[in-house]
Parts: C-alpha cells; sequence; structure tokens
C-alpha cells in the first residue's frame, strides 16, 4: 500500500526557501505544521484551542498570547507576549489584581477596592458614575447620604 511521509524536523531548522507550494513540514520538537505557499513562504496550521495542554506559570517576558487581528490581510492570527498585551491594555507589569483606566493612556486603578481583596464598587440607585465630554475624569453623583442611626 502506498505511503505519504511529511517532510519532518525541528521548528529551527524549517526550510526558507527552494520550497513547493502545497509542501507540508511536521516539526517534530512543537508538534506544528507549516504548509508552504510559494518558495520562501508558508504558514503555519494552528492547532484547536482545546486540544492544548494548560500552562502552569505565565512569564510574561517569555510566554505568548494568540490573538486574531481582523485588520489583517492574509494569515490574521498573530502573536503578542503576555506583558506586551498588559502594556497594552494600561496594566503595569508589578501589579497581579484587576485594573482598568478611565481613559486611554490613563493610569490604571483598582476596580475591586485597594487590592482586590477590600471590596466591590457598588452602585446603589441614588447613585450615578459618568465620564465628561473630554475623557478627564469621572464622575460619581451622589443623591442622598444616610449616614444611619446612633
Amino acid at each position: 500500500m502506498p505511503r505519504l511521509q511529511i517532510k519532518r524536523g525541528l521548528k529551527a531548522n524549517l526550510p526558507a526557501a527552494a520550497m513547493l507550494a502545497g509542501e507540508a513540514h511536521f516539526t517534530t520538537d512543537r508538534g506544528t505544521l507549516h504548509i508552504a505557499t510559494g518558495a520562501t513562504t508558508k504558514l503555519p496550521i494552528v492547532p484547536a484551542i482545546d486540544d492544548l495542554t494548560t500552562v502552569a506559570a505565565v512569564d510574561g517576558a517569555a510566554d505568548f498570547l494568540i490573538l486574531h487581528d481582523a485588520s489583517a490581510t492574509g494569515q490574521k492570527e498573530g502573536k503578542i507576549t503576555v506583558n506586551a498585551f498588559r502594556t497594552a491594555l494600561n496594566i503595569p507589569a508589578s501589579d497581579l489584581d484587576e485594573k482598568t483606566a478611565v481613559v486611554a493612556g490613563g493610569t490604571s486603578g483598582y476596580l475591586w477596592g485597594t487590592s482586590g481583596t477590600d471590596g466591590i464598587i457598588r452602585m446603589n440607585t441614588s447613585m450615578a458614575w459618568s465620564k465628561d465630554a473630554g475623557n478627564g475624569f469621572v464622575t460619581l453623583a451622589v443623591g442622598d447620604v444616610d449616614c444611619g442611626t446612633f
């Protein structure tokens, strides 16, 4: 019975020239498949995410996230380091808590209290918050303040 074998080897040794369109390359160290689209170009075949193993710990400088870039032409999937993704979201690398910025480029503040363990923002019906038209600040409007009884 005839067999079909795919070229295989280490990812570092993937060819960069003299490929035939449609030629497949399997990486034995990374378990990835790459299909040549031309003599010097190839596309990686992305594995199903639910087939991947869970990462035990994150190294922000070395570990990557896969993103889908809807504005890209051709291959739309790309990579970004965890640290670069945090920077894009304006989350300082030293912070381990949920944070958000009110305006693009603004300094992140704690969304869930001061350390992530001490409270949640709650809005009563007598309260409201809004951003000003210039995105310079957020206003917290309080209708009635009831200090209770003694």
